[in-house]
């Protein structure tokens, strides 16, 4: 089981219906396609940190570092985007106006999605007024 955050923009029924959720985990896809992965989530702040480090670091193995050096500290670097992934997501997500709301358990996203909704329907649910709207439901 994997925990999921779910961040939400606003309060209306819109806001509920376009949920954010990452998932608290080492993110594989960032650590093996680095660039690529940051480039899909833009997070351009971090893509250029992230070339940048990689031009000193090509600089660094062409005088001064070893090629094990090299291919240490390449590791690292893509070990601590695998680790920070899902952290500078939520970063950017709370710079957009998300809020954090709730924190689900799950095998998967889509089970995650299909939780967080299926709360909604229990009228004490501290959202429920929000998701009532979104389902076109009678507002109190």
């Amino acid at each position: 089981m994997a925990l999921y955050s779910v961040h939400i923009q606003g309060d209306g029924p819109q806001s509920v219906a376009e949920a954010a959720f990452v998932r608290q985990a080492f993110s594989w896809k960032a650590f093996f396609f680095g660039p690529l992965w940051l480039a899909l989530h833009r997070l351009w702040a971090a893509l250029a940190l992230w070339a940048a480090a990689y031009a000193i670091l090509i600089a660094a193995s062409l005088t001064v570092v070893s090629a094990g050096a090299g291919l240490f500290i390449s590791f690292t670097l893509q070990m601590l985007l695998g680790l920070e992934a899902n952290r500078l997501r939520e970063a950017k997500l709370r710079r957009q106006g998300y809020r954090l709301v709730e924190i689900i358990s799950a095998p998967a996203c889509d089970e995650a999605e299909i939780a967080f909704f299926r709360q909604f329907e229990a009228p004490d649910h501290p959202l429920a007024d929000i998701a009532s709207g979104a389902r076109g439901g009678a507002e109190s």
